[in-house]
Order: C-alpha cells, then sequence, then structure tokens
C-alpha cells in the first residue's frame, strides 16, 4: 500500500493534520506513506522511528505548476509519481479544481480532495475538520485528537548536545514570541518583563527563547531585554531537535503559532500555556489536558503581564519533575 498526502501550509497546518496521518498508520502499518509538501516542516515526522511519514518531497519543485493550469502539458516524471500510488489524499486550495482534475489525469489507485481552510462556522477542533477526508473510508477521529511527536535517538542526542551547557539543577521555561501574524503577537516588551518577573520568582530557572525565521525582531528585543539572566537561544533549529529540546522544558508559553502545537505534540505533559487574540482557540489551540489558553479581551492581544505570570507561576509550582530528553 502506497499512500500520498499532499499538504502545503505552515507548521501548524501540518501538525493539526496530524491525527489524520494517525489514522492512515493504524488502519495500514505496513503502508508506505508520503508527504508532498514543505520538508523543512515535515522534519520531526518523517523517518525512521517518527511513526507518521515514510518519506517526505517538496511541492515547491517547479514542474507541480503545471497542475494548476487547463488542459496542461504534464511532467511525465510527476505523472508517474502520483500515479504509482493507491490513495492520494490532497489538501490543496483548488477553487476551480484545476489541480484535482490533473491528479485524476495521472491515475492513482483512489483520489480523495479537502478544502485546506477551516470554514467560519466550524466550532470544532481543527484536527477534526481535517480527518473528515478520510470519511469516504470509513475512518473517523475518537477521542484523541492530538497530535503526538515521537523523537528518534539522533534527535535526542541533538537535543543532549545543544543543552550541554545547562546547569545541573536548572529549570528550563521555552518562550516564542513569534507567530505567523502580528495581529496573534504580544508585544515583545510583555515577554521581556514576563521572563524578568518568573525569574526573579524562581531563581533555578533558565530561559529557553525559541526564534524562527520571522521571529528576528522580537526576539532580539526580548533577547537584549534579558542580557543578565541565564538564558539560551534556540535560533533556527531544526524543528526535530528543536521539538526534542523542549521534552526537557518545564514549561512553554507561546501563541496561536506551529511552535505552539509542536510543544504541546512533544511530550504529553508538559504544561503549555498558549495566548489568542482574534483566532478562535476552539478550533486551533492544542487539545490536551495541561495546555492552558489565555484569550485576551475582544480578541486583542493585550493580555495583561501579570496574569500570565501568575499563570505560569501555578504551572511551574505544580511541575516538579525534571524531564531529560
Amino acid at each position: 500500500m502506497k499512500i500520498l498526502v499532499i499538504r502545503g501550509g505552515a507548521l501548524g497546518d501540518l501538525l493539526v493534520t496530524l491525527p489524520t496521518l494517525r489514522l492512515l498508520r493504524e488502519q495500514w502499518p505496513e503502508a508506505h506513506i508520503e508527504l508532498l509538501g514543505h520538508p523543512a516542516l515535515a522534519d520531526p515526522v518523517v523517518g525512521a522511528g517518527r511513526f507518521y511519514l515514510d518519506a517526505v518531497r517538496s511541492v515547491d519543485r517547479g514542474p507541480l505548476s503545471t497542475f494548476f493550469m487547463p488542459r496542461a502539458v504534464l511532467d511525465p516524471a510527476w505523472m508517474d509519481y502520483i500515479g504509482s500510488f493507491d490513495l492520494v489524499l490532497s489538501y490543496f486550495y483548488d477553487p476551480d479544481e484545476l489541480f484535482e482534475t490533473n491528479l485524476r489525469r495521472c491515475e492513482p489507485g483512489e483520489l480523495l480532495v479537502h478544502s485546506p481552510r477551516v470554514p467560519e462556522k466550524f466550532l470544532a477542533p481543527a484536527a477534526r475538520y481535517f480527518a473528515e477526508i478520510l470519511r469516504p473510508l470509513g475512518l473517523k477521529l475518537g477521542e484523541k485528537i492530538n497530535g503526538e511527536i515521537i523523537p528518534s535517538p539522533s534527535d535526542l542526542d541533538g537535543a543532549r548536545a545543544f543543552l550541554s551547557g545547562l546547569e545541573p539543577d536548572t529549570r528550563l521555561v521555552a518562550i516564542h514570541p513569534g507567530s505567523g501574524g502580528e495581529n496573534k503577537t504580544w508585544a515583545a516588551k510583555n515577554w521581556a518583563e514576563l521572563g524578568r518577573r518568573l525569574v526573579q520568582r524562581f531563581p533555578d530557572l533558565t530561559l529557553l527563547l525559541i526564534e524562527g525565521e520571522a521571529d528576528a525582531d522580537a526576539a532580539k528585543l526580548v533577547a537584549e531585554a534579558w542580557h543578565d539572566l541565564r538564558l539560551v537561544r534556540a535560533r533556527l533549529l531544526p524543528l526535530s531537535i528543536l521539538g526534542a529540546v523542549m521534552r526537557r522544558a518545564s514549561l512553554y508559553l507561546g501563541h496561536d503559532s506551529g511552535i505552539t502545537h509542536l510543544a504541546a505534540a512533544v511530550r504529553a505533559d508538559l504544561p503549555v500555556i498558549a495566548l489568542f487574540g482574534p483566532t478562535d482557540p476552539t478550533v486551533w489551540a492544542p487539545r490536551r489536558f495541561g495546555v492552558r489558553v489565555l484569550r485576551g479581551p475582544l480578541g486583542r492581544m493585550d493580555h495583561v503581564v501579570a496574569d500570565v505570570e501568575t499563570a505560569s507561576v501555578e504551572a511551574l509550582e505544580k511541575e516538579s519533575v525534571r524531564h531529560d530528553p
């Protein structure tokens, strides 16, 4: 059995699709499951020992662009590739159905398509919406709707190497001050104040500042404010290593972002505090015990620092077990 999942979008889009991938793996344990998407984003879930995916191919390859054209001359290699799968699942935005039409020309065994956009009136976790693609196969999600990421031995080795300079008695608080949009992001000055307050309250803390490509400005401001604190900067780490690093944390704080979903998936008992504003946490927040959502009034990202501090203190006081990656 060969299965292809076509999934673009950002990290969070892929991670809320993990329950769908889990259903596929549970139904066909020996299947070859491949992703046509973004290899860097799939890094934590593809390869031996990572359960979900056996391989990934980049969706950005030039010849694939013809699949969005009417009456296109399709690349023979791409046609052979897609036609080699017994089952193809496509989440591509395709309002004119051109992509679907051209996929069918490749003659895969079975093709299922689903919108990558959650409707505004859908008031349930996004993972349930994306799993609906499997209804024709008689597969549906049960109560377990959060993705879980299984780190490989190399992921764990990489995390140990990255954190090797930590003092043995320190507790790690992971903070990601970025997100996919400015309207979903708390002000950098607030993160800076929060981190300082937490270290004053708990002198055994080390702050882990998570920084992606889009977070450079906010991370720079926060890092400068924490220059005299115990600080580790996780800058552009491969996601598989970052996930394994966060397993060591006593608390994670972030926004409605893919990194927040990654934190919730890497360890089932990692306390997660997610700051939400305009987006609906019923749809987009990770759904597992230990994830606490703080939503700004009227959908704004103007959370009070003292309120986030209170939630963080409560989580840290409960978190007594220190986890090694």
